[in-house]
């Protein structure tokens, strides 16, 4: 089978390498999409300590059941599946336990079934905790946060301001139930945000960009004793522009960041669940499609997001 390995930053390798074997509990299936995740641009674009190299990267995976282990059950060849894995996505074909497979509704595409980024959104918002009129504010409104937001809107939140620097996902934000859309850089966002809540702030501020920016707008209008919520993604360090500000104003500081397996997996379950309801629209969160050799394309699209991009994927033929 063919797989894109990364052998270090922009140094992309097609190679064939052998189709994995299959143990009792496993899968094997026959990759359809593999997404490109914000979190690992970073080993792609520079040469990161303490990783090592050749990477065999790729974990947003949906596919087809090409083969089951003998005391597998619930899935027979043919079956359309996403899946929850830690790599190797990137590859003709794909070999995971049973338990991280999740079945895709037929009216669900294989590009929109991206099972680990609606898991993260999904326990997201299960930490956050969020409760009927609670003021929410989505501070980086990218893919993530657009999944964010139809979640959060079956929460019954009051409002949903979507903060975002591009216009485009501003305007697909309302389209997918924000109920206001603020541009950092044509309104003053603390301003905004302080005529939206008689001058308290936002109940729930959500930090979803994974920069130092959002991380100190996301503080600056969450009100004394809200619920700041590090949602996005901060590789390498981060200085916080006002630690005393954080204490003053008593905030309840929540990292939606999940290692606890089970925990993950119930959140797949969840989201894939509400995915196949139609609770949750991905159709137009994806935007740029490639196709395997041209995966360094996929990356340099997700690091430098061209006009209208929101999530590049990768298909298989």
């Amino acid at each position: 089978m063919r797989s894109a390995v990364l052998y270090g930053p922009h140094d992309w390798r097609i190679e064939d390498l052998n189709i994995p074997s299959l143990n009792n509990d496993d899968v094997l299936l026959k990759v359809k999409v593999c997404g490109v995740c914000h979190s690992e641009i970073h080993q792609w674009n520079v040469k990161v300590n303490g990783l090592e190299y050749p990477r065999y990267i790729g974990h947003e995976v949906a596919g087809e059941v090409l083969e089951s282990g003998k005391d597998v059950k619930s899935f027979k060849p043919g079956d359309r599946v996403a899946v929850w894995t830690d790599g190797k996505g990137y590859a003709e074909q794909i070999n995971v336990k049973s338990n991280r497979l999740f079945k895709i509704s037929d009216n669900v595409s294989f590009t929109e079934a991206m099972a680990e980024p609606i898991a993260c959104t999904t326990n997201g918002v299960i930490r956050a905790n969020i409760h009927l009129n609670d003021s929410v504010a989505l501070v980086g409104t990218g893919f993530m946060g657009l999944i964010l937001l139809q979640q959060l809107k079956l929460r019954g939140a009051k409002f949903i301001a979507a903060i975002d620097v591009r216009e485009e996902i501003l305007e697909l934000a309302k389209n997918l139930g924000a109920d206001f859309v603020i541009n950092p850089q044509k309104e003053n966002t603390k301003d905004v945000i302080k005529d939206l809540t008689n001058g308290k702030g936002v109940d729930i501020s959500f930090e979803v960009g994974g920069n130092e920016t959002t991380l100190n707008l996301a503080a600056d209008i969450c009100r004394m004793e809200g619920k700041l919520v590090i949602f996005g993604f901060h590789p390498g360090p981060r200085k916080i522009k006002d630690l005393g500000y954080w204490n003053w104003m008593a905030f309840d500081i929540i990292n939606a960041h999940f290692r606890d397996l089970n925990t993950i997996l119930n959140g797949t379950r969840i989201g894939m669940e509400m995915l196949n309801a139609g609770k949750i629209n991905m159709k137009p969160l994806i935007t740029h499609n490639f196709k395997l050799d041209e995966i360094e394309n996929a990356f340099m699209a997700a690091k430098e997001k061209p006009k209208g991009f929101i999530k590049s994927v990768i298909v298989m033929n």
